[in-house]
């Protein structure tokens, strides 16, 4: 009788123990064979169009996918020809490498008027001796009145041979100032040259920063645009605009067509009425001028946002509203690099909100690949899978981690009252 209790006691001990250390293991995404016995349950597909033959390949996500993935995109999923899961990793526009500052002081060494312009030329101070000086914006110190200048840059090696950089304007109107200049690229001058042009106010400009940023607008690759769907209200001195992004694409910036000269408070929110955080002041404005025009009519979120619907509060006091004739929706892509390990055509698969973020090893070779040459693929149309939900509602509970192991525990149970009814009777 005690052996036949200790031979029970040990079976149902390991059992449960089994039992328990499948319930008990961390939740993951599911295995590659039980992802191909669950394809069915993605819903759209498209096929990627590969050029040539390569190692790895890149392809931009299109409006359709956001419109039918789930939002954080851990549904993406890529198949060879026979099914096969190939490992890719996503990149983003708004990826950038940690942030690297320098500055470097500039003394102003001569200025001169000439034909109604002056030039104003610096020596830029370097951070040691015999090493280079590098720099892709300068900074000027503006005069306190208001004004408003078309200037030129032009940069120098030795203070003498002058080389065009860049134009643009300088100016303080009404609060808003512009105090600094891309030049575009990065340049090794020691010496460069302000040419504030019709200078007839005789505005001086004593001293210049030069900086040097690797902060790479890399996001305009990844950058597109399309006319936004929106509605105007008036209500309580306010003007109200709500876009709509049904496709829940990754806004980046909201472009106002407008006319004539404003200057107007803004905030951003979403379908919620929550705050989005906005870079710059918070400001809207645009002066037209006799040959120009200063103007600051995009809105840019901090992070890009794919709430559905977006909201713009216009704050116009006892002035008229803006005369918007049109509203243009910058938004961001997603780009997926894949390796090209498996039989053609490729599909991408999306639409399955039971599914978890894939985890592959390519993920770790991100920057040796970016070395290498990947050719752009693209997408097709979308198909829709051929499976009813009803099925996917079926199955999907069954063939999770948690379906497995109940069934594990329900087997387990059942054995040890077997074993104990048949020991029972011995």
């Amino acid at each position: 009788m005690q052996r036949r209790n200790r031979i029970l006691h040990k079976i149902s001990t390991m059992l449960l123990l089994f039992g328990s250390l499948n319930l008990l293991s961390p939740g993951q995404p599911l295995s590659a064979a039980a992802e191909g016995s669950a394809g069915q349950a993605w819903r759209y597909s498209k096929q990627i169009v590969i050029p040539g033959q390569a190692a790895y390949y890149e392809l931009y996500l299109d409006p359709e996918v956001y419109r039918g993935a789930v939002e954080d995109l851990r549904d993406l999923r890529i198949v060879d020809n026979t099914g096969k899961y190939v490992p890719f990793y996503r990149e983003s526009g708004e990826e950038r490498p940690q942030e690297h500052n320098i500055t470097y002081s500039a003394t102003l060494v001569h200025s001169v008027k000439k034909s109604g312009n002056t030039l104003f030329d610096y020596r830029v101070t370097p951070l040691a001796e015999n090493t280079d000086i590098q720099g892709n914006r300068l900074e000027f110190k503006l005069p306190a009145e208001d004004f408003l200048l078309h200037v030129q840059l032009l940069g120098s090696y030795d203070g003498v041979v002058w080389e065009p950089v860049a134009k643009g304007d300088l100016y303080t109107v009404d609060g808003h100032e512009q105090n600094s200049i891309d030049l575009g690229s990065t340049y090794k001058f020691s010496y460069y040259r302000l040419v504030a042009e019709k200078n007839v106010a005789d505005l001086h400009f004593p001293a210049l920063t030069l900086q040097h940023s690797n902060r790479v607008i890399k996001a305009e690759l990844f950058k597109q645009q399309q006319e936004a769907e929106y509605e105007i209200q008036e209500k309580d001195k306010r003007t109200e605009i709500i876009i709509h992004n049904d496709d829940r694409l990754r806004v980046s910036g909201l472009q106002l067509e407008s006319s004539g000269s404003f200057t107007r408070r803004f905030e951003l929110y979403d379908g919620e009425g929550r705050v989005i955080p906005v870079t710059g002041t918070g400001d809207l404005y645009r002066l037209d001028f006799k040959d120009t025009e200063i103007a600051s009519t995009t809105i840019v979120p901090v992070k890009a946002s794919s709430a559905s619907m977006l909201r713009i509060v216009i704050h116009n006091q006892d002035d008229a509203p803006i005369a918007l004739s049109g509203l243009k929706l910058e938004y961001l892509l997603d780009r997926i690099v894949f390796a090209a390990d498996g039989a053609q055509p490729y599909r991408l698969l999306y639409g399955n909100a039971e599914a978890a973020a894939p985890q592959y090893d390519i993920v770790n070779f991100k920057n040796y690949i970016a070395g290498e040459d990947r050719p752009l693929a693209r997408l097709g149309a979308a198909e829709l899978q051929q499976v009813p939900e009803a099925a996917l509602a079926d199955t999907s509970w069954f063939q999770s981690r948690l379906g497995f192991n109940i069934v594990i525990i329900a087997v387990s149970l059942l054995l040890i009252l077997f074993l104990a009814r048949k020991l029972g009777r011995k």
